[in-house]
C-alpha cells in the first residue's frame, strides 16, 4: 500500500490493516544476498509487522530463516517478545468488528512478566518480578502501585520521571521509567534521591520503557535487572592483575620461617654491638667557675663605644 496522496495532501497506508497513517511508522527489515540491510513497506505497529510476516511464512512467502532474522530485529528493536496483531480480516473495516481504537489496545497489551529493581528506604537494591493484571479493567496492564509501599492519606495513582542519567550510552531506543509517590509522608529515600539527584520518599521502582513509533502513541515496559542497575549506576574498578592466594597453611609456614631469618639477622647485628659509653674516644671539658666570674667582670667593665652624631641634614 505504502503512500497515498489525496487531494494534494499525502498519506500513508499500513500493509496490514489498511489504516490511514501521518508517516510510515514502522517497517518490515529485509536483507539482500549481500547483506544489505533494507526497509520494506510501512506499518502502524511492530504487533502489525510481525502479524504480516507470519501470514507470509505460512504462504511460503518467506524462508524460515528470514523469518527468524526478522522476529530478531523486532525483539532487539523492542526489548522483549512481541505478539502479532490481530488478523486484518478482524478489523470493522474489513470482515469483523475490531475498531482502531480496539485494534490499539489488543496490541498494546502485555501479557508476560517482566523484571524491575525497587530501591527500598533502607538502601536495599533488589529485583521483583512485575506480573500484569488481566482483570478486565487493566486490560493486561501492569499495576505499578501494588509494588511501591502506599501512603495512608494519598489514593491516586504513583508518579513516574524518565531518568536523563547517561543516556545515549547503552540502550538509546529505551527510557529508565522511575515510579514513585511524591508523598513527604513516607520514609526519605536517601539512596534513589542520591541517584537521581532528587527528593524521593518511599520505595521507588525501576523499569525499563521501549520508545518506538507507533501510529498512536503507547508504551511498552520492558524488563530491567540488577546487573543493568550495576553497570548503569555503580561505579566499576579497575581489574587488577589476578594473584594466586596461600592457603592457612602455607602462610603459616610462610610466616613462620621469615620470622626466623629475622631473628637470626637481629642477633648477628647484636653480637658486635658495643654501649655508646665504651665507643666515647673524648670527653667535654669541664666546668669552670672561676673563669665564668672572670668572663662576666670583663664584660661589665668593657669601655662602651660613644655612637656618632649624624649630619645636620639628615636630622
Amino acid at each position: 500500500m505504502g503512500k497515498r496522496k489525496l487531494n494534494g495532501t499525502s498519506f500513508f497506508q499500513c500493509d496490514w490493516t489498511g489504516f490511514p497513517m501521518r508517516s510510515a511508522f514502522c517497517f518490515m527489515p529485509t536483507w539482500s544476498a549481500a547483506g544489505k540491510f533494507m526497509k520494506r513497506g510501512s506499518y502502524c505497529n511492530w504487533e502489525s509487522v510481525v502479524a504480516h510476516a507470519e501470514w507470509q511464512l505460512e504462504r511460503s512467502e518467506l524462508t524460515l530463516a528470514e523469518y527468524s532474522a526478522i522476529i530478531e530485529f523486532i525483539t532487539q528493536t523492542c526489548g522483549t517478545t512481541v505478539t502479532p496483531a490481530p488478523h486484518y480480516d478482524e478489523l470493522a473495516h474489513t470482515k469483523g468488528r475490531i475498531s482502531m481504537t480496539d485494534f490499539h489496545a489488543r496490541c498494546t497489551e502485555q501479557r508476560n512478566p517482566i523484571t524491575a529493581v525497587k530501591i527500598t528506604t533502607s538502601g536495599d537494591v533488589f529485583e521483583c518480578i512485575l506480573k500484569p493484571d488481566e482483570s478486565s479493567e487493566m486490560s493486561h496492564r501492569f499495576k505499578i502501585e501494588d509494588y511501591l509501599h502506599k501512603p495512608y492519606s494519598y489514593h491516586g495513582p504513583p508518579s513516574s520521571f524518565h531518568s536523563m542519567r547517561k543516556k545515549g550510552q547503552k540502550n538509546n531506543e529505551r527510557d529508565l521509567a522511575v515510579w514513585y509517590y511524591n508523598v513527604r509522608e513516607l520514609p526519605h529515600n536517601p539512596t534513589a534521591s542520591n541517584l537521581f539527584k532528587m527528593q524521593l520518599y518511599g520505595d521507588v521502582l525501576l523499569v525499563q520503557q521501549s520508545r518506538e513509533n507507533s501510529f498512536i502513541p503507547r508504551e511498552r515496559f520492558v524488563s530491567y535487572t540488577k546487573a543493568q542497575y550495576d553497570d548503569h549506576f555503580l561505579k566499576k574498578r579497575k581489574r587488577t592483575a589476578d594473584t594466586a592466594s596461600l592457603a592457612p597453611e602455607q602462610y603459616a609456614s610462610l610466616k613462620e620461617s621469615m620470622q626466623q631469618e629475622l631473628n637470626q639477622y637481629e642477633s648477628t647485628l647484636a653480637a658486635s654491638s658495643q654501649r655508646p659509653v665504651d665507643t666515647m674516644r673524648s670527653k667535654g671539658p669541664t666546668a669552670d667557675g672561676k673563669g665564668l666570674a672572670q668572663a662576666v667582670k670583663a664584660r661589665q667593665t668593657a669601655p662602651v663605644l660613644a655612637v656618632p652624631i649624624p649630619p645636620a641634614h639628615f636630622l
